[in-house]
């Protein structure tokens, strides 16, 4: 009899012990299922800012091959979801993507720290023409799957880097001849001038003044002036090289500066310039002449001068051939 009310009573710790653990294993899956809801919650509402987002993005496993990809990187380099997903970022839009500097911020930056942000990736490719891109990139952990990926957020800034190019170089164009203005002059001048004397070539530079404009501006009119003024910035843009600077850098003032390595130089300058008014002149239907005259400057490795003294040198020199042209002389 007292075995029976034992193993009653031990049949009953036994059923109260299966009761207590199967209510924590039905707290614990509940507990499961809330929090794998609240994931899923999480997860949906995660993916849809992301699609609302203007920044491309996509998702890479550490394969380089594409998980996922959102709308806007579908609409700013016109691929298809078919042609992404599954495809190694190098390969995409058969290997348009093979960006040797993309590659190497994934494969061996990526593979030293976590992220890497802002560095600019500037590339032509066949279907969309250039691009500038800002990428920005990040190694994430998913407790949920045990795994790393990669999150790769694509900045399209080539609009903006138009305008800035744009901006920049109104602001160094003359807007009535269309040449380097004198704030681009002086710019590009100083930098011709250092890379020359490390070269150990020299600069030569021609300073062109546009005879007679104020006449021409009282007699015609500002209108025909203008008209002038662009002639002669015609002529020197067509006789001189496109790696030459030419700029207008006063009202009637002009300079053409170039690299060469023989004081001969000089004289080609100033005959490949007298030839060109004539050839103008010859062609020409307004009522009055182009005239420049040209003064020489110079800087040579030895006696290197900075931009200011080879404009000075060359107004020198101008003002010596216009009396000397005056008086009949030659210089």
């Amino acid at each position: 009899m007292n075995d029976r009310r034992k193993n009653k009573a031990q049949l009953i710790r036994e059923l109260s012990e299966l009761r207590r653990q199967l209510a924590e294993y039905h707290e614990s899956y509940v507990t499961r299922a809330r929090a794998q809801i609240e994931s899923d919650d999480a997860r949906g509402y995660a993916e849809s800012i992301i699609e609302t987002l203007r920044e491309p993005l996509l998702v890479l496993d550490l394969d380089m091959r594409v998980l996922s990809a959102n709308r806007s990187f579908y609409n700013t380099f016109k691929v298809t979801p078919t042609n992404t997903i599954g495809s190694r970022i190098h390969e995409l839009g058969n290997h348009q993507w093979d960006i040797p500097r993309l590659r190497i911020l994934l494969e061996n930056i990526l593979q030293e720290n976590t992220e890497f942000n802002g560095f600019e990736v500037v590339h032509e490719f066949e279907s969309i023409g250039r691009k500038v891109m800002l990428l920005n990139a990040r190694r994430i952990y998913r407790n949920d799957i045990g795994t790393q990926r990669i999150l790769l957020a694509i900045e399209d800034v080539t609009e903006r880097r138009r305008l800035e190019e744009k901006l920049q170089s109104a602001s160094v164009t003359d807007d009535l001849t269309g040449l380097t203005n004198r704030r681009g002059f002086f710019a590009m001048a100083d930098k011709l001038l250092k890379l020359a004397k490390r070269q150990g070539k020299s600069v030569f530079m021609l300073y062109i003044d546009l005879d007679g404009l104020k006449t021409i501006n009282d007699t015609m009119g500002h209108e025909e002036g203008d008209r002038a003024l662009v002639d002669a910035a015609n002529i020197l843009a067509k006789t001189y090289r496109e790696s030459d600077i030419v700029a207008r850098i006063g009202g009637d003032e002009f300079v053409v500066v170039q690299v060469g390595t023989k004081a001969s130089s000089t004289k080609v300058m100033r005959s490949r310039l007298e030839e060109a008014v004539k050839v103008h002149n010859s062609e020409s239907s307004c009522g009055y002449k182009i005239s420049l005259s040209a003064g020489m400057a110079y800087s040579t490795p030895e006696t290197a001068c900075s931009v200011s003294e080879l404009l000075a040198q060359g107004d020198r020199s101008m003002y010596e051939q216009k009396r000397a042209d005056r008086t009949g002389k030659t210089t």
